[in-house]
């Protein structure tokens, strides 16, 4: 067998080594590139616009690269969400005008029971007249031209008691023109008076003063008429008289007058058993 020489050898091993070099860099080329378009792929993944909220995302599974290409994934396009608020307005103004309704009726009630209460509070029932109590000395005989002949006890016509009785008989020829004075310590509005008699027959009417002293007779300008002539018939129960406003007013007097204009009989006389006032 012969043997080839070292140097004629040397220049096929160079060659097939220089191939062997040049097979791995292609290699490798070929893998940078690859390596290159996975970044590129994954570059454009990544700044992408993040679908709608609320919206389903597809979840992409990796790409599958095949060395010699690669193509880009296209991800499908993302669905619109739809809004569900319609409802809950429409409920919302439908309570509303539940509750402005409910605050109307409420209102209404409210000033219905107001009216009723102030209607009802309101009185125009008058009081009840008070009787006069007299201490002795507070009634007496009103005689200017002296036509009383006999007189009784003036007291008993205003004693508070019907039993006793206060008596007046005139002089011959006289048939009235004297009268019983009520003094009262403060002016005093009177509304009634109430005299009890037993002689039928007698007409009074009565005047007031509101001086502190009686003017001197029953004709005098210082009197004002409170009821006019008035015939008692000797009722047991006695005989009312209503005392008129003055001028129209109810004035306080000083004095009230019994004024005797007729008195039956002859000699005329008169038996008076209580005289009562109310105020």
């Amino acid at each position: 067998m012969r043997l080839t020489p070292m140097s004629q050898r040397l220049p096929g091993l160079r060659a097939a080594a220089t191939a062997v070099v040049l097979g791995v860099l292609l290699a490798g080329g070929a893998a940078a590139a690859s390596y290159a378009a996975l970044r590129g792929d994954a570059r454009s993944t990544a700044n992408a616009p993040a679908p709608a909220s609320g919206a389903p995302v597809a979840q992409v599974p990796p790409p599958v690269t095949d060395p010699g290409t690669s193509t880009p994934t296209t991800l499908p396009p993302a669905s619109t969400p739809t809004t569900a608020s319609t409802t809950t307005d429409d409920t919302s103004k439908v309570d509303t005008t539940d509750t402005t309704t409910t605050d109307t009726t409420t209102t209404t009630d409210t000033s219905t029971s107001t009216t009723t209460t102030s209607t009802t509070t309101t009185s125009t029932t008058p009081a009840a007249p008070s009787r006069v109590t007299f201490a002795k000395g507070q009634g007496s005989l009103y005689d200017p031209d002296g036509v009383v002949a006999e007189r009784g006890e003036e007291g008993a016509a205003i004693d508070g008691s019907t039993s006793k009785a206060w008596t007046v008989t005139l002089s011959d020829g006289q048939s009235g023109g004297f009268g019983y004075v009520l003094d009262f310590d403060q002016a005093t509005a009177l509304k009634s008076l109430r005299i009890y008699t037993p002689t039928d027959g007698l007409v009074v009417k009565i005047l007031g003063t509101t001086k502190a002293s009686l003017p001197p007779d029953a004709l005098d300008l210082g009197w004002d008429t409170l009821a006019g002539e008035t015939t008692l018939k000797g009722a047991s129960g006695g005989k009312r008289l209503t005392l008129s406003e003055v001028g129209g007013r109810n004035r306080k007097y000083k004095h009230v007058l019994v004024w005797f204009t007729d008195v039956p009989g002859s000699p005329a006389s008169a038996r008076i058993n209580e005289i009562y006032a109310y105020r």
